[in-house]
């Protein structure tokens, strides 16, 4: 644009009267209110909501052998860095397979309560919608270690065990590794 062009804008703009001025403040507003996202509260979850965070929750757990053997070499790498301890082997056993909630729907009337468990469809598949999983209980522990044959340090492994997994002392098996002669 040219200057003369600029100044006969200007010009009209200072003609004008004052509810001219609060049209156009008021267009301006609107516009901009069509323009930026409002945030909503989030009442209820989505469908796609639902489904993402349902596979986030599914892909997040193990399978029960993927589970045993990330437990066992977490508690191995432990026990190995216990004083007298020495090379570590160690089984875990897992008494379930854990626990998945589902989200329930819940109606209730003046006579009784209804609860119906929340299902969307995944691909072919009708799946109830889990809002969280429990992890696998441990059930026993052996651990067989260099260490094993004293009993200090026995006591030591046995206790340790039991505050890791919450695993009564007479589930828990302390055994002594052969020793590797060359």
């Amino acid at each position: 644009m040219n200057m003369t062009r600029m100044r006969q804008i200007c010009l009209r703009l200072l003609k004008l009267k004052k509810t001219d001025y609060i049209v156009i403040l008021l267009v301006g507003v609107l516009l901009l209110i069509v323009v930026l996202p409002v945030k909503e509260e989030k009442k209820t979850c989505s469908d796609s909501q639902k489904k993402a965070k349902a596979k986030s929750v599914s892909e997040s757990t193990y399978d029960d052998e993927e589970y045993e053997k990330l437990l066992e070499k977490k508690l191995e790498g432990i026990l190995e860095r216990m004083d007298g301890v020495g090379e570590v082997s160690v089984m875990i056993t897992l008494s379930d397979d854990g626990t998945r909630i589902v989200d329930k729907d819940t109606k209730e009337t003046s006579e009784s309560i209804e609860k119906t468990t929340v299902i969307y469809d995944d691909e072919d598949a009708s799946v109830p919608y889990v809002t969280s999983t429990d992890k696998p209980t441990v059930s026993g522990v052996l651990v067989v270690a260099q260490g094993g044959g004293n009993p200090q340090i026995n006591n030591d492994i046995s206790n340790a065990v039991s505050a890791l997994f919450d695993v009564p002392m007479h589930k828990i098996k302390i055994a002594k590794m052969i020793s590797r002669e060359e």
